[in-house]
C-alpha cells in the first residue's frame, strides 16, 4: 500500500523475507507505524474494519503542499488528531497483516 502523498511504499512485503497472504498488502516497512482506528481515533481490534492512519512520521514523509500548508494540514491531519489519514479503510489481522478495504471518502482524484 502506498499513495502519491506518502512519498513511497508504506506497507509491502520484503521480497524473500515476508510471507504473503493473497489480498493483503502484508506488513509495514521499517519506520512506518500504521494503526486501524474508529471515527474517534481509538484503535480497533484484530479483523475489525476502521480507518487506516499513520501514527508517527515516516522516513519519506511529505511536509506540506507547495504554497498551501493550511490545506495540507486540513486534508491529511484534521480527521484523527495527531495522525495522517488519507481516506482509506482497512483492517489488520491477528498476524499483523494489513488489508485495505477501499476508500471511505468516495473521492477519486483524476488529472491532479
Amino acid at each position: 500500500w502506498w499513495q502519491t502523498e506518502t512519498g513511497g511504499i508504506m506497507i509491502s512485503p520484503l521480497p524473500g523475507i515476508t510471507p504473503t497472504k493473497p489480498g493483503s498488502c502484508t506488513k509495514p516497512l521499517p519506520g512506518v507505524v500504521p494503526a486501524i482506528v474508529d471515527e474517534s481515533g481509538q484503535e480497533v481490534g484484530d479483523n475489525q474494519g476502521g480507518l487506516l492512519v499513520m501514527t508517527q512520521p515516516w522516513p519519506h514523509m511529505l511536509r506540506t503542499l507547495y504554497g498551501d500548508h493550511e490545506r495540507f494540514v486540513d486534508t491529511y491531519f484534521s480527521k484523527i488528531d495527531g495522525c495522517y489519514f488519507a481516506g482509506d479503510g482497512a483492517r489488520k489481522d491477528e498476524d499483523g497483516y494489513y488489508w485495505v478495504m477501499g476508500r471511505v471518502d468516495d473521492v477519486l482524484n483524476v488529472s491532479g
